[in-house]
């Protein structure tokens, strides 16, 4: 096995050799020293081999963070072909809480063919130029080669391949009933996991808190499980889950199908929001007094939701997802440098929020449109009033020349009580 792995190693240096040697600046960062470390990617490391789904670690904590998210793409290795020409693909959602060396976010690599490959973090802030940050070469390989299997792996191959029948099995009456081994005693039976669990609908973030205002404290890629350990005591209906790495935190109902007996479920007291970081006021000569100056011409960019916002099922019933499709346009003369979110609020008569969640839309050329959607649980307050109010830009990450056209609010409905 120790000369299995060490022959591994070999492989993987020999591979990463002629890489370097094929493409300039092939591994990056080149250096300790070239680290930002505000803004970085501390693992995968270059030349690590990856598979499944991976955790991607790092640090984003730059000043006047807008957003962030990680892309990936196959190494161009031809010389005649130019890199910037490849396409990039999402590896992570956009993320606009900082980071300090933790998960930046998830990449699921069964998407992608085995090979090498290049990932890109690109951070957003108020400067007109994002932060880029590149690590290569990294290699993605979900199907382990033959020569790489460990020992166990290959006798069971070759035990399930072979059909020769051991001396016993093909000649029962020569073998010797003294030799012949016990019958084993019977298994316990395992007592079956009852406790209810959640199964992620999409790449879903886990919150420290029962809202999208706390930190991000984990991830579940679509389709994996985790177990429920409680509810929000707030109302909320946010879980409280553990996932599979042993980490806590709380997922939003509308995101994740439940199973189980969630009539008992212990209610956890969610911490509270935390508030904003108050910006201090230093105060500053007067500038001495210019002649007045013409403003220059500018061009800026206006996002809008058409009328066309669909709700299904309308009216919503309680205690039940419903899908909300917006189409986002840029009717401004400039394209937008990052995306935002759409903050949907399902609200009651007299004011009360029971439920919201964020839609995100990416950057838009001029008088490009985006066709975005997500879903919202609404399970309290049934048989009352409610109103579906959207925000576009909720966090004011995108500059416009007019602020006053992003709201969007629908008709009023009864909520249905359904299972409430």
């Amino acid at each position: 096995m120790r000369a299995r792995f060490i022959g591994w190693l070999l492989v993987v240096i020999l591979t990463a050799i002629p890489l370097a040697q094929a493409q300039d600046a092939v591994i990056e960062p080149a250096s300790d020293e070239e680290v930002n470390p505000q803004a970085n990617i501390s693992f995968p490391p270059p030349v690590y081999v990856v598979r499944d789904s991976v955790e991607i670690r790092g640090t984003v904590t730059l000043d006047n963070l807008r957003n962030f998210f990680i892309q990936f793409r196959q190494l161009v290795l031809d010389e005649t072909e130019s890199d910037e020409e490849a396409p990039w693909f999402p590896a992570t959602v956009h993320h606009t809480q900082p980071v300090t060396d933790d998960v930046l976010g998830l990449w699921n690599t069964f998407t992608a063919e085995d090979g090498l490959y290049e990932l890109r973090l690109t951070v957003n802030t108020d400067s007109e130029t994002p932060e880029y940050v590149r690590i290569s070469p990294i290699r993605v390989e979900n199907n382990v080669p033959e020569f790489l299997q460990t020992d166990d792996e290959t006798e069971t191959a070759e035990a399930a391949e072979s059909d020769e029948p051991s001396e016993a099995e093909a000649d029962p009456e020569e073998a010797d009933p003294e030799e012949a081994e016990p019958d084993p005693p019977e298994a316990t039976p395992t007592p079956e996991d009852t406790t209810p669990r959640v199964t992620a609908q999409y790449e879903s973030n886990v919150r420290a808190g029962d809202s999208t205002q706390h930190h991000i404290a984990g991830f579940l890629a679509t389709g994996q499980e985790a177990r429920i350990l409680g509810i929000s005591s707030r109302g909320t209906g946010w879980y409280y889950i553990e996932l599979p790495n042993g980490r806590t935190g709380f997922i939003h109902p509308g995101i994740v199908t439940a199973a189980g007996d969630l009539s008992n479920l212990r209610r956890i007291q969610p911490p509270p929001a935390p508030l904003p970081t108050p910006v201090p006021i230093i105060p500053t000569a007067a500038p001495a007094a210019q002649p007045p100056q013409p403003a220059p011409a500018s061009s800026s960019a206006n996002l809008v939701m058409e009328n066309n916002v669909v709700i299904n099922p309308h009216p919503a019933v309680c205690g039940e997802a419903y899908r909300i499709e917006v189409t986002v346009r840029n009717i401004g003369s400039a394209a937008t440098t990052s995306g935002g979110i759409i903050r949907v609020t399902d609200t009651r008569h007299d004011g009360a929020q029971p439920a919201s969640t964020d839609i995100a839309f990416g950057a838009l050329a001029a008088g490009g449109t985006q066709r975005v959607f997500g879903h919202l649980t609404t399970s309290t307050y049934y048989n009352e009033r409610h109103n579906i109010n959207l925000r576009l830009d909720a966090n004011n990450q995108v500059p416009e020349s007019n602020e006053n056209d992003n709201l969007h609010a629908t008709a009023p409905y009864i909520l249905q009580r359904g299972n409430c």
